[in-house]
């Protein structure tokens, strides 16, 4: 196994910083991008909880003007990977998804929607997330993230 090299950590840490005022991340890494997550609005934050305005990019629609479902995994995906690294004190480290279940109750069809994202249980380097995805005031989609907390030098 080969793990993480220091140029690619660097490069990660680098990214991480001077992220601007109510943004989540900064641009630079193609499966954020492809979201636009560098432009999502962060409307609350705190160890442990995170709220954000997302937008639907058209590309991310099934053909009935939904967001696709595969999509809508990736959107809580990142908001439970944020989340989780809010939650863990110390140096930064890779939040690896474990497990996720997703409950779709409402179509996501309108931007920006809103996501909220808390850690709801944490044992050791593991934990468990809940996300919720609202169109205008209605819960659209619940998600259940599990995710495990690595510092960078042990990724592979």
């Amino acid at each position: 196994m080969l793990l993480m090299s220091d140029e690619k950590i660097a490069e990660l840490l680098k990214w991480r910083e001077n992220v601007p005022e109510g943004r989540l991340m900064n641009p630079g890494l193609a499966p954020f991008d492809l979201l636009g997550a560098s432009e999502w609005s962060v409307t609350s934050s705190a160890p442990g909880r995170l709220e954000l305005l997302c937008h639907l990019p058209e590309f991310a629609l099934n053909p009935a003007g939904q967001l696709f479902g595969g999509f809508t995994a990736a959107y809580v995906d990142i908001a439970s990977l944020f989340v989780a690294q809010s939650d863990v004190e110390g140096t930064p480290g890779f939040q690896s998804t474990i497990n996720m279940r997703l409950d779709y109750f409402e179509a996501i069809t309108e931007t920006p929607f809103r996501v909220t994202s808390e850690v709801i249980h944490r044992r050791g380097e593991t934990r468990l997330v809940a996300c919720n995805m609202f169109q205008e005031n209605v819960l659209a989609v619940y998600g259940l993230t599990t995710l495990r907390h690595q510092p960078l030098s042990e990724v592979f």
